[in-house]
């Protein structure tokens, strides 16, 4: 049981204030800087690990506790107050008996004799190591994902930086390489959250064994690993590859459904020798990847045997050149498609979809150039049109619902949110008739973001749905952390409704999730009338497709 020390006898003036901070948990200490000498109020076994408090009456003992790299700066801040009035207010740790050191913060005031010295200091320390285990933590969080505890997407991004400097510098090559877990979105339907969580944390710890020294690896995405290899030929990559691929595949893990086992393919490319930045390392390198997933599981790709990538890169180029210009020149605009009360048929809202009206007045739709763009860093322009083009549409027909949809890069863009806090501002019967979609797969990638991102929405009035819903791996937990108000099934389990009832089950299964927590439904790409029946009869709320209207820039808007 540790020491509790009384009040001193001269604290007369004060004695209910100290007992009030002894019983909060702090402790009162009164140091007379003549003597040496400190008197204690409270547990300091409690506060500073010190069990016997009467062993450090004298103040060079307990400095001799403070930690060497936080004494100085405790000294500072005495100094200050003596020398300059300010307050003393100061953090450092202090080594308990057990050798362990624990945080504490310090707030005290000196009391000066005739001679203007100080001869008396009186403060107060509180136990600060809950805090500081809290700050250490969000740090951890802000730089590394929070499953394997590994760098995190932004921070794997600054390593990679960092390297391609480095090899620029000293003249070497550096390599990089994106590893996707095969089918993990499939294993995640079949066998649950949980044991997808346990399939990553195992293929991170065996990727982690396969790295040099110098080497870094990051989770990056729902089911990819990107590592950084310091400095190593075409060969030594090859061979870190193969071993990667090699350990993940080579035995099960254990899992709650059992043991199970799982392959992983991976793309690659170099740097600066192939790419000399980091937007053009991580883009060469997906493209790899996605060569890889083309030939199969277990595969390996390297950017240069990607097929014709030099002829589709011109291609990329020229794309956004037209991009470009159509955005100067404002040839874009909005074909506006229906969706559809499930029951009635009549149209509650409409999707405005960006089209791009070519030199020859061709409309050309936005999956023909926004892979492309979003690579070259343009999609955030095209955010802000389609937000300029929805908000003066909804200004001039007062009876008209809105959607339109927001890219991943729009959802970390502040300029893009605060344009749309501007024009709603004092326009709240305009906010209620917008609402915003973001892709599935774009709000698991950063969950944290996207959920920030959705909740200024709400604040601001406007409505928000997920799109694709279906194409990425959401759970229960995810949907209510989004706190999105709709969600719309993604249309590849639409088209093949009536003929595959394997996408009958899945669709159920999503309006499980949707309908546990009352969201909307939408069920896209409706084209038959066989479709629109099996999907009223499952309780979809409203329906989208050719069948009940193409998008179009000339729509009948309600009367």
């Amino acid at each position: 049981m540790s020491e509790v020390l009384p009040l001193i006898a001269d604290d007369t003036s004060f004695p209910d204030l100290i007992s009030v901070l002894v019983a909060s948990g702090d402790l009162f200490y009164d140091w007379d800087l003549v003597e040496d000498k400190i008197t204690w109020s409270g547990n300091t076994a409690a506060v500073l690990g010190l069990q016997d408090g009467a062993a450090f009456r004298a103040g060079a003992a307990f400095l001799k506790r403070v930690h060497a790299e936080d004494l100085p700066h405790r000294m500072i801040a005495i100094s200050r107050h003596v020398e300059h009035g300010s307050a003393i207010d100061c953090e450092y740790r202090v080594r308990g008996d057990n050798d362990g050191f624990l945080w504490v913060q310090e707030r005290a005031i000196a009391r000066f004799g005739p001679s203007g010295r100080a001869i008396q200091l009186t403060g107060i320390i509180r136990n600060i190591a809950d805090r500081k285990e809290s700050e250490r933590r969000l740090a951890f969080l802000g730089t590394h994902d929070a499953l394997t505890g590994q760098f995190n997407r932004l921070r794997l991004r600054e390593a990679l930086e960092q390297a391609i400097e480095k090899n620029l510098r000293e003249g070497h090559q550096g390599g990089f390489l994106l590893v996707g877990i095969d089918k993990l979105a499939l294993l995640g339907e079949v066998y649950g959250e949980e044991v997808v969580e346990g399939l990553l944390v195992a293929a991170s710890k065996r990727l982690e064994g396969c790295l040099r020294g110098g080497d870094v690896v990051g989770r990056v995405g729902f089911d990819r690993f990107a590592i950084v290899l310091q400095r190593c030929s075409d060969g030594q990559l090859y061979q870190v590859a193969g071993r990667m691929l090699a350990v993940i595949r080579e035995a099960a893990v254990a899992t709650a459904a059992g043991p199970l086992h799982m392959t992983a393919s991976a793309g690659a490319t170099f740097f600066p020798t192939a790419a000399a930045t980091a937007r053009e390392v991580v883009s060469q390198a997906d493209s790899a990847l996605r060569n890889a997933h083309k030939l199969g599981c277990d595969c390996f790709s390297d950017y240069a045997d990607v097929p014709a990538n030099r002829l589709a890169r011109r291609c990329d180029l020229d794309t956004a050149e037209q991009v470009q210009c159509a955005l100067r020149d404002n040839r874009f605009v909005l074909a506006y498609q229906p969706v559809v009360d499930a029951e009635t048929g009549e149209p509650v809202f409409y999707e405005g979809l960006a089209r791009m009206v070519a030199d020859d007045g061709k409309l050309i739709a936005a999956a023909a150039f926004v892979p492309i763009v979003e690579e070259m860093g343009l999609m955030r322009l095209i955010d802000r049109r389609v937000l300029d083009l929805g908000l003066n549409m909804l200004g001039s027909q007062p009876r008209l619902n809105l959607s339109i949809n927001v890219s991943g890069l729009t959802i970390i863009d502040p300029i893009w949110l605060r344009l749309l806090e501007e024009r709603l501002r004092g326009r709240p019967e305009v906010a209620r008739r917008l609402t915003l979609e973001i892709t599935e797969t774009v709000a698991l990638d950063d969950i944290g973001e996207a959920s920030r991102f959705v909740s200024s929405l709400g604040e601001l009035g406007c409505q928000v749905a997920l799109d694709d819903f279906g194409a990425g791996f959401t759970s229960f937990r995810h949907l209510r952390s989004l706190r999105v108000d709709m969600v719309k099934i993604d249309g590849s389990f639409v088209r093949d409704l009536t003929t595959n009832p394997d996408n009958l089950i899945f669709v159920k299964t999503l309006l499980g999730l949707a309908n546990g927590i009352e969201l909307a439904t939408v069920a896209e790409c409706v084209e038959t009338e066989e479709q629109a029946r099996l999907l009223r009869a499952e309780g979809v709320r409203y329906l989208q497709g050719y069948y009940f209207g193409r998008p179009t820039i000339e729509p009948n808007w309600p009367g």
